[in-house]
């Protein structure tokens, strides 16, 4: 290939690679670590104000929206669980495209905060996969057509199934963490499954009570690809190719939700009601040392973040800490206003924090707190944002609201 050539297919891949940063296509965008590139986002608004659009998405759930281009996929149950349900809306104006049903009449223990529709979808730009737990896994394509569907059996977790599936290369990876040993007849599994077939890579087993509602996130390192997935008492690392364990570390909480974040080389890790924080360096193997570690501080529910040289942590009660993220050193701790069960995301600078109450607070990303809006839309929330071509894509109990600033088109 000639110089032109190189040139040409060079920016073919810089063109492909700014649209995919543009759109929010799993649980905490595209990496899973929740931080958008997107400008101009806003700081404002109310339920008049700022307000794209918002649409009224039928039955429960409090999974996250997912964005490509045009469309916008979310979730939700119907019927106690019997009816889950993957929606498909215009991300112009907010209009259903299409819906399509998955039936299940014998559904999962949920809590009410879990419920049936938990888990945020993950989308190619090709394929649309979404988890429903005893339902299974669903992919269609983006004209709403049934691709494939898999069930893994009946499972056991007293307060439901919250982990999103995630797209490595062309597979898809599922954690299916539950409480095997008492009630069911197979473990805890990890597994990794053909996006376009839906046909079986590989499966590893994790034998054992294991409880985790986190998503797993990858990291990529010498042409390696581990997959990090955070647990009850603690954090593993897998190879993402084959599932084959890597390495372990010890001493987390009992009750984990928070995904992992990954930035500076490190891996950073949140679990428990108040439990232990931790930085570690992927690469390891057999059971590893964390790089810092504190015992407390830990959200139960809400996943950190990390900006710049900062990481942030809230918990469900509203208290943010702002540490280094490379020394573990805390900055400041503020309380937030309210009662947090949706994670945080970050873009143009700016922290957002939804309470339960439907209140974003708009907080200034850096060493010192400065608290730049509220924003009330007046319903019960408990699903994390997206952000996604300048906009912010907010779920409450019933609606899904797009915001944007005034001056940006859609």
């Amino acid at each position: 290939m000639n110089a032109a050539g190189r040139l040409s297919l060079f920016l073919v891949c810089l063109m492909a690679t700014a649209a995919r940063a543009e759109n929010w296509p799993r649980w905490r965008g595209p990496d899973g670590n929740a931080v958008s590139t997107a400008t101009s986002l806003p700081s404002r608004w109310s339920r008049t104000e700022n307000v794209r659009w918002h649409t009224e998405v039928p039955g429960e759930g409090s999974s996250s929206p997912i964005v490509w281009d045009e469309r916008v996929f979310i979730t939700s149950a119907l019927d106690s669980g019997k009816r889950r349900v993957v929606h498909c809306l215009d991300r112009a104006n907010g209009k259903r495209l299409w819906s399509r049903e998955v039936a299940d009449q014998n559904p999962e223990t949920a809590s009410a905060v879990t419920g049936h529709a938990a888990s945020t979808p993950v989308t190619d730009g090709t394929h649309v996969v979404a988890w429903f737990a005893n339902a299974g896994l669903v992919c269609y394509d983006f004209a709403g057509k049934l691709l494939w569907r898999k069930q893994f059996g009946e499972f056991d977790l007293d307060l439901g199934l919250a982990t999103s599936p995630i797209l490595h290369r062309d597979r898809i990876i599922l954690v299916c963490d539950h409480d095997g040993d008492r009630f069911t007849s197979f473990d805890s599994f990890l597994i990794a499954l053909d996006v376009k077939t839906g046909q079986e890579v590989w499966k590893t087993s994790r034998q054992g009570v294991y409880r985790s509602w986190s998503t797993p996130v990858i990291v990529s390192r010498n042409d390696k690809s581990e997959l990090i997935v955070n647990a009850q008492e603690e954090l593993r690392g897998y190879d993402a190719d084959t599932g084959k364990p890597l390495w372990r570390l010890p001493g987390l909480g009992q009750w984990v939700a928070p995904s992992p974040v990954q930035a500076h080389g490190l891996i950073f890790v949140a679990s428990g009601k108040n439990g232990p924080l931790a930085a570690v360096k992927p690469g390891g193997t057999g059971e590893v040392k964390p790089v810092w570690r504190h015992e407390t501080g830990a959200a139960y529910v809400c996943s950190p973040l990390v900006v710049g040289d900062y990481l942030y942590v809230h918990t469900d009660a509203g208290i943010l800490t702002c540490y280094e993220a490379r020394t573990g050193k805390a900055v400041y701790k503020e309380r937030l206003e309210g009662k947090f069960t949706a994670s945080a995301v970050a873009g143009d600078g700016k922290l957002y924090f939804l309470n339960e109450v439907g209140t974003t607070l708009v907080v200034r990303a850096g060493p010192k707190f400065e608290l730049l809006a509220k924003n009330a839309l007046g319903d019960y929330a408990v699903a994390s944002p997206a952000i996604a071509r300048g906009q912010l894509f907010l779920r409450t109990e019933r609606h899904l609201f797009c915001i944007a600033a005034a001056a940006r088109k859609p």
